[in-house]
């Protein structure tokens, strides 16, 4: 029988694909390449406080399906265990830190503060850079309600990116509680609201036309929606959509990307945000703050993240929580030769930095400064 195998599998090798498509494989010099980035991004990560955590490769498929969205949930790897369970490959590594901090760190101080780095695996058709499996590097802050958690998350992408030399990207930062806010008094179906959101997200507006038609709102605020995808730019923005929104939600989501605007702006980086109200989609499990990262040059999407504030207390913890993450082979092809790049030295116990009762502004300006110095910094430790 094995030696029939083996004429089967001889006879046929030279149709069958070495790997499965959407799947890849390095050596060489390409893997010291890898390594090294990987390397300079934990470094950063450590050097703002954070400690690096390893997670699993499969877990409990609803653990998954709670909060990445139909559109993720169906492109989950999936397989039954010998005991009956239904498990799966992990989509997301979000969810697995945050089940793991929930059910595991419970007596950690707060705010908990980790990395992490390994492949996601989704079902893809493979093609045109659509792979099965990818590799994420991200971190997640988790305890944390104050806006300085969000600022806070956007510098260390930004420092990352500045560190590897690519300067060619843009953050298009949005808040879902803005969109959130203006149908949550909406008397429609899931579905009804799903399609507005697709239309809003996908920046279609003739489709988005179509869908505030029926809807209880006034002309004003039909207007408002369908221009919502092209309000783009600066503070400006907010200005504008600030006279249109009347909900508490969507004014405190307007004032939320204000202020980190004019943080960022305080620290000559403005050049890298932009404030997108069409931000609208992501994972179902993002609360406010989401933003994707694009290069520049070619367009394509880098990473992202955001704030969800619901996810923990599925497994146990309410924490409020907010993080991101690269999409390693993405970045790579930005970088120059990483063999010019130094990874990071953290000089001895990090710098804290108190955050009860400062300005945003303040906070960052000295957090800044002493990570463009080299120095280990610790934001908003507290027992």
């Amino acid at each position: 029988m094995v030696d029939q195998l083996k004429k089967d599998l001889g006879r046929f090798r030279g149709a069958i694909p070495l790997i499965p498509r959407g799947v890849q494989c390095y050596f060489g010099e390409e893997v010291n390449r890898r390594r090294r980035v990987e390397a300079i991004l934990a470094a950063i990560a450590r050097n703002w406080g954070f400690h690096e955590i390893i997670l699993p490769f499969f877990d409990y498929l609803e653990d998954f399906v709670y909060g990445l969205g139909s559109q993720l949930g169906d492109r989950v790897y999936r397989f039954l265990d010998k005991d009956g369970s239904l498990l799966a490959l992990r989509p997301d590594l979000t969810t697995l830190v945050a089940k793991t901090v929930a059910t595991r760190m419970t007596d950690h101080p707060i705010p908990v503060q980790l990395f992490y780095s390994g492949e996601v695996f989704r079902q893809e058709r493979a093609g045109a850079g659509k792979q099965k499996e990818f590799y994420q590097i991200g971190l997640e802050s988790m305890g944390v309600s104050d806006i300085w958690a969000d600022i806070e998350i956007i510098l260390i992408a930004i420092d990352c990116l500045l560190h590897l030399g690519v300067e060619e990207f843009k953050i298009a930062l949005g808040n879902v509680g803005l969109f959130n806010g203006i149908v949550s008094g909406l008397d429609v179906s899931h579905e009804k609201l799903q399609a507005l959101r697709d239309a809003v997200d996908h920046r279609d507006s003739s489709r988005l036309e179509t869908e505030v038609a029926d809807l209880r709102l006034s002309d004003e605020k039909k207007s408002f929606l369908v221009e919502l995808p092209q309000l783009t730019g600066g503070r400006e923005v907010v200005e504008r959509a600030i006279v249109s929104v009347r909900n508490p939600r969507s004014r405190r989501s307007l004032r939320e990307l204000s202020e980190i605007h004019s943080v960022v702006e305080s620290l000559g980086l403005e050049r890298f945000l932009t404030l997108d109200l069409g931000e609208v989609r992501g994972l179902d499990y993002y609360t406010g703050m989401v933003f994707k990262i694009y290069s520049s040059s070619g367009g394509f999407e880098l990473g992202g993240g955001g704030r969800y504030d619901d996810l923990l207390a599925k497994f146990g913890w309410n924490l409020p929580s907010v993080g991101f993450s690269f999409t390693l082979d993405h970045v790579l092809p930005l970088i120059g030769e990483t063999g010019n790049l130094e990874i990071p030295a953290c000089p001895g116990e990090p710098r804290v930095l108190r955050t009860d009762g400062v300005a945003s502004q303040e906070i960052f300006t000295n957090a800044w400064r002493l990570r463009r110095e080299g120095n280990c910094i610790q934001l908003g430790v507290r027992s």
